[in-house]
């Protein structure tokens, strides 16, 4: 718990000194931030004293953490390192490499996919009946989450592999349950996203097609003691609903042939009485 304190503490000095930075050039992000927006509703406004205030240090604290990744990951990573193997510490680099490239590229994919599809969609829709005005708190805040939920929801192929490293789970389960795997894709994003179909669609078909790929990097770090160890798993549990349903199978054969024995028992006896009786 102490060594959880210690790197927590260091993330967060790091995330605050960035914040300051993200915070001092928080006019530049805005922009860059508005560029998505459809030039017909890029006069954004706000209606109360704090809103402005608040809109900066939001945009301010996604830019400190976009900023922080690399560190985050890396000091994630050195706290569960102690309990890996020596080749396994080996891959502190990739991980956090990796780490901060699919963050980015769930934030850009965001950025330049689905926030001009999303905006376009939300913003237009009813807009020919009624006058949208757009305040800069909903509207920072709903690209904020937007982006950030991409950028996490990205993180699943690495995920998986921790996950898979660890012993927690496995690829043959993994290519067992796609379909829920699918499922659970649009479920999430039904959850991190708003509520069109488009935006929708656009987080849960890449976080599948992130699944799949995650199935496949898993593999090469997957110990394959651990993989033979659950196909044995397997085909223990097969042989046992097999070994299972025959003996119910031959039970149910017993029990059939018990009861035509019975039948024919009372056959012979009312024949037996018939001919005894006399005439």
């Amino acid at each position: 718990m102490i060594e959880l304190k210690d790197r927590f503490v260091v993330v967060a000095i790091v995330v605050a000194i960035f914040f300051g930075v993200s915070f001092y050039f928080v006019e530049f992000l805005l922009l860059w931030l508005e560029d998505p927006l459809p030039k017909q509703f890029a006069q954004l406004t706000f209606i109360t004293p704090t809103e402005p205030f608040f809109t900066n240090m939001k945009v301010a604290f996604m830019g400190s953490i976009f900023i922080s990744m690399p560190v985050i990951l890396y000091e994630i990573w050195q706290f569960i390192s102690p309990g890996l193997k020596v080749k396994e510490k080996k891959i502190t680099a990739m991980f956090v490499f990796f780490g901060t490239l699919f963050f980015m590229a769930g934030g850009m994919f965001c950025y330049f996919l689905v926030l001009p599809l999303g905006l376009n969609f939300l913003l237009r829709y009813g807009s020919e009946y009624w006058k949208m005005q757009v305040t800069i708190g909903f509207y920072f805040s709903f690209v904020v989450k937007l982006i950030l939920a991409f950028a996490f929801a990205f993180q699943t192929p690495l995920l998986m592999v921790l996950l898979t490293k660890f012993g927690v789970a496995n690829t043959v389960k993994m290519r067992m349950y796609r379909k829920w795997a699918f499922l659970g894709t649009f479920a999430l994003a039904a959850v991190l996203t708003p509520p069109d179909i488009i935006t929708q669609v656009l987080l849960a078909v890449p976080l599948y097609g992130l699944y799949e790929f995650g199935v496949v990097v898993s593999r090469i770090f997957e110990d394959p003691k651990n993989r033979e160890k659950v196909y044995q798993q397997m085909r223990d549990e097969d042989a046992a609903r097999r070994a299972a349903s025959q003996a119910q199978a031959q039970a149910a054969q017993a029990a059939q042939g018990n009861a035509e024995k019975k039948v024919v028992k009372k056959v012979v006896r009312k024949v037996v009485r018939k001919v005894k009786k006399p005439e």
